[in-house]
């Protein structure tokens, strides 16, 4: 590929500026185009920006009855082979609005160098295609074309109105022809940064100019000041500034001219790294970037570079760098290399390297909750200690809202604290891997009151008693009834009647257990009259909750044994008669008031005798 003429930057100054300046209206005029992989999209001539309202004499124009408004361009050919354009014609550059019938007629092939305007070029016999159909999209073809050959286009307006030509290579490729684009692409390039180095060679080489100009931009003057003495492709610059080449085209004898601006800049330092550790044996992928902070170091205005890993020396060379450092994958022992890059110039540091290794951190944790135990004013009632000790290989930084409140493994606590979380950092020294860990201060003071509440009835399904432990602080209860199991259920079912102590305790052992004592009334479900003090007799177990109207005790018969006197604390011995009853189940019959509902009730159950 030759490297490229200038007449580009003249060429989309015209199509930008089309509104004021027609397109190439006459051969001798023509304009110079290419055709890669991309759209070429320009404005077409009208009677807004032309004044030629038809083709001039001399050329054969083949099929075209008319040409109106003709726009001329010659292209060069690059690669051998068959040529297809798409030619469209529509009222917006971006091929939207209404269509415009759009024709042409393209001649050649002519070498390069011959007279190609002449009536004898562009005659019958050198037409290649043709079209004059009432279309807005035209297909253009050129078969069998050889290298450096030269084809003449001319491209009409039959409706005459404003609007773009657009034009396309449809069948670029492998096996195909191509348009020459060197004598279009910029040589020189836009913007150069000079890397560490004190003079840069800009080389505006082309076959197609035989006519060199160097000129540097004056920021006093405002202008472009010629160099003199620089009339060859070939300049040296040793100082940053704007720089401009002209060049006269042989073809077309068109001049056009190019600009570049050239700038020279120090190299960035970098900084010195030590080994990248992954901080799990289970690591998969690595975050090369943890080490972007130390490597920038050097630099004033870290926010202005960035830095660029590579996976061998071999990759740095030929600048092929890691895609994605963020998720490296992990290979324990792997060395990586790393430059600096301005993102300002684009210039590299020298290079650095380090290795990547692996280091397992011991088990280590807090709870997810740690629990102050408190007074009701909210005073700690025992000093707390957090953490354990991995050894002297670790720092410890533990922090209380924004401020590091001990540097210890182990931190002692003497006084409830006034922020809601503690995080401890750990860090080891020899591989910087750390561990951050939380644990949420939550205060907990034991129930301050104690309460039951009860259900049912012995004379039916028994009681179930509710204990209601009430206004610890962010206590957790456990229960007991008499000497029970602790249980954080705080519902008890089948009671039996009698004296009962309830207990409660946070479960944390926060501050002192409580304790409610109650009775229930009921019957005993046994008694052994043998006079050892204890259940001797039988009776109902009663307190003013109800009031027995009616008691009596019978055989399992259904005889009458005894009626008990209602308001007398003695019950039955055992004895019928004066003559002790064997041992046996015996009934009872009870009739009362529960005091509560003023409900009359009856009751009957057994019970037994043990001798």
């Amino acid at each position: 590929m030759q490297s490229k003429l200038y007449i580009l930057v003249i060429f989309i100054s015209l199509f930008a500026s089309a509104s004021v300046k027609a397109q190439s209206s006459f051969c001798d005029d023509v304009e110079p185009f290419c055709a890669g992989d991309e759209r070429l999209t320009f404005p077409n001539s009208n009677y807004q920006n032309s004044n030629q309202t038809s083709g001039e004499a001399g050329p054969d124009y083949g099929c075209l009855e008319e040409q109106p408004y003709p726009a001329w361009f010659y292209l060069q050919i690059e690669e051998a082979g068959d040529l297809v354009f798409s030619i469209s014609q529509y009222t917006n550059q971006d091929l939207s609005g209404p269509p415009l019938d759009v024709d042409f007629v393209v001649w050649g092939p002519f070498a390069k160098g011959e007279e190609f305007c002449s009536a004898a070029a562009l005659s019958e016999e050198n037409i290649v295609d043709c079209s004059y159909l009432p279309d807005a999209v035209e297909t253009m073809s050129i078969p069998g074309a050889q290298a450096n050959e030269i084809y003449v286009v001319v491209i009409t307006n039959f409706e005459q109105s404003p609007g773009y030509i657009s034009l396309q290579q449809t069948n670029t490729g492998e096996g195909n022809g191509s348009t020459d684009c060197s004598i279009l692409d910029s040589s020189l390039g836009d913007n150069i940064a000079v890397c560490g180095e004190d003079e840069y060679v800009l080389d505006g080489s082309t076959d197609e100019a035989d006519i060199f100009e160097w000129y540097i931009y004056n920021e006093n003057t405002q202008k472009y000041d010629l160099i003199a003495g620089e009339d060859g492709p070939i300049l040296t610059v040793y100082e940053s500034g704007d720089y401009r080449l002209i060049v006269r085209d042989l073809i077309g004898n068109n001049t056009d001219m190019d600009d570049v601006t050239v700038t020279f800049y120090e190299n960035p330092e970098i900084g010195d790294t030590s080994a990248l550790y992954a901080c799990t044996e289970e690591t998969e992928v690595l975050d090369l970037t943890e080490k972007d902070a130390e490597l920038i170091a050097p630099n004033t205005n870290p926010a202005q570079y960035q830095v660029v890993y590579y996976s061998s020396v071999e990759n740095m060379n030929n600048d092929q760098p890691i895609a994605q450092p963020q998720s490296f994958p992990f290979e324990n022992g792997a060395n990586i290399f790393a430059r600096v890059k301005s993102l300002e110039s684009g210039c590299f540091s020298e290079s650095v390297d380090f290795e990547i290794g692996s280091f397992a951190f011991p088990e280590y944790s807090l709870p997810e909750i740690t629990n102050f135990c408190v007074d009701s004013f909210g005073n700690l009632l025992d000093p707390v200690t957090i953490g354990s000790d991995l050894g002297d290989e670790y720092t410890y930084e533990w922090m209380g809202g924004n401020n590091t409140i001990g540097e210890e493994a182990i931190l002692n606590l003497n006084s409830f604290p006034d922020f809601s979380e503690i995080e401890i950092i750990i860090v080891h020294k020899a591989t910087g891997c750390e561990v951050q860990l939380i644990t949420q201060v939550v205060p907990v003071s034991a129930p301050e009151s104690l309460s039951a509440e009860i259900s049912g009835s012995d004379f039916g399904d028994g009681y179930v008693v509710t204990g209601i432990a009430a206004n610890g602080t962010n206590g957790v209860f456990e229960y007991r009834l008499d000497n029970s199991d602790w249980q954080v259920q705080n519902v008890f079912e089948k009671v039996s009647a009698g004296s009962h102590v309830l207990s409660a305790r946070e479960i944390h052992g926060c501050g002192e257990t409580l304790n409610y004592e109650f009775s229930l009334v009921g019957y005993p479900r046994y008694f052994t009259p043998n006079s050892d003090g204890y259940h001797d007799t039988w009776n109902i177990i009663n307190d003013a909750t109800i009031s027995v109207k009616q008691l009596y005790i019978f055989d399992r018969y259904g005889k009458l044994l005894k009626q008990l006197n209602p308001n007398s604390a003695q019950g039955w011995n055992g004895n019928y008669n004066g003559k002790p009853l064997p041992a046996d189940d015996y009934w009872f019959s009870v009739e009362f008031v529960d005091e509560k509902s003023g409900k009359y009730q009856k009751y009957m159950a057994n019970f037994t005798l043990i001798r």
